[in-house]
């Protein structure tokens, strides 16, 4: 009988010590890593800079294919990208500003400034003005059916204010 118990008493203390180790257990299905969120729009420029008296030096030359929305109620489509280009600068300083802002129905949009308009600088005399052309085209779906108002705003040259346009209105159909 003691060579029966032997093995039966190293058996039941295997079998304990095995009950320890924990048992191998298939791992964690794969989650789907978080979505990352759509990288913000660049912040305009003008952000928290007091308006100035003064009016900018501006023209806003095209909305998409209308020219010169300031003197033409401009008419576009509002099923696509939106494309607006012309030219700023301050008048204080008599120098491009620092930025040109584009602001829509109260919300300001950058601009990729700085664009070369000899016109500018032979019209005003002023070799300064020769980098003061601005683009910048909104995706679709951002301008809506309707009417709307547009502002060029210029940042100072200085960076202490911003200079704003007229009012011009357009509608997108």
């Amino acid at each position: 009988m003691k060579s029966v118990t032997t093995p039966l008493a190293v058996l039941a203390c295997l079998s304990l010590a095995a009950c320890d180790q924990p048992k191998p257990r298939p791992a964690e299905p794969a989650t789907a890593a978080p979505a990352t969120a759509a990288p913000a729009a660049p912040a305009a420029a003008s952000a928290n800079l007091s308006k100035r008296a003064e009016m900018a030096g501006f023209s806003l030359d095209v909305i998409n294919d209308a020219k010169d929305p300031v003197n033409t109620p401009a008419r576009i489509s509002a099923s696509g990208p939106v494309t607006l280009t012309g030219f700023g600068f301050d008048p204080v300083a008599k120098a491009p500003g620092a930025a040109v802002d584009i602001v829509i129905d109260g919300v300001a949009y950058p601009t990729s400034y700085g664009h070369q308009r000899k016109d500018v600088a032979d019209y005003f005399k002023t070799p300064a003005l020769e980098n003061t052309g601005f683009t910048v085209t909104l995706p679709a779906g951002v301008i809506k059916p309707g009417p709307h108002q547009a502002v060029v705003r210029v940042v100072s040259a200085d960076k202490t204010g911003v200079f704003d346009s007229v009012t011009i209105g357009f509608v997108a159909q």
